[in-house]
C-alpha cells in the first residue's frame, strides 16, 4: 500500500529547504556586515556570530538540505535527522553556556527553544499515528542490505 505524504511532511520539504538556504544567507550577510547580528533573541558583536553561531548555523543548513532532500525523496533516515539538529543545538548550547563563551540567557532560550520544539518533533514525527505509520511503510519498503 503506497500512503499519501502527510500534509505536514509535504511542508516541511519546502520549509527545510527555505531553511537551509537563509541559513547560508545569513552567513553571507554576516560576512558582509549586512544587517543586525542576533543570537538568541540577543543582538551581539557580528565577530562574536561568525565566531559562535555561524559554524552550528552551517552544519544546520547542511542538514536541513538532507531533510529536505530526505523527505522529498520518501527516506525513512530523514526524520532522524530532524531529531538530530535539536540535540546537536542543546549540545552546542550547553558547551558554550559551560564554557561561558556565551550569556547565560542565550544558552538557556536555546536549549529551552530546542527541547520544545525537538519535543513536539518527536510527537509528530515517532507518536502521531498517521505519521509513524508513513514512516513505518517507508521503512518497510526500503532493501534490506542482503536483498541487494
Amino acid at each position: 500500500m503506497d500512503r499519501k505524504v502527510p500534509f505536514l511532511i509535504r511542508a516541511f520539504v519546502w520549509f527545510a529547504a527555505l531553511a537551509s538556504v537563509s541559513m547560508y544567507l545569513s552567513i553571507l550577510l554576516a560576512v558582509l556586515d549586512i544587517g543586525p547580528h542576533i543570537m538568541g533573541g540577543e543582538r551581539i558583536m557580528r565577530t562574536e556570530w561568525l565566531h559562535i553561531a555561524a559554524p552550528l548555523v552551517a552544519v544546520i543548513g547542511f542538514m536541513m538540505a538532507l531533510i529536505a532532500y530526505g523527505l522529498a525523496a520518501r527516506k525513512p533516515w530523514s526524520r532522524h535527522l530532524v531529531i538530530t539538529i535539536f540535540i546537536l543545538i542543546i549540545a552546542y548550547a550547553s558547551i558554550l553556556g559551560a564554557l561561558n563563551l556565551i550569556h547565560q540567557a542565550i544558552m538557556w532560550r536555546a536549549l529551552i527553544n530546542a527541547a520544545v520544539f525537538g519535543s513536539i518533533s518527536v510527537w509528530y514525527l515517532y507518536f502521531k499515528p498517521n505519521v509513524a505509520v508513513y514512516f513505518r511503510e517507508l521503512k518497510d519498503r526500503q532493501p534490506r542490505s542482503h536483498e541487494l
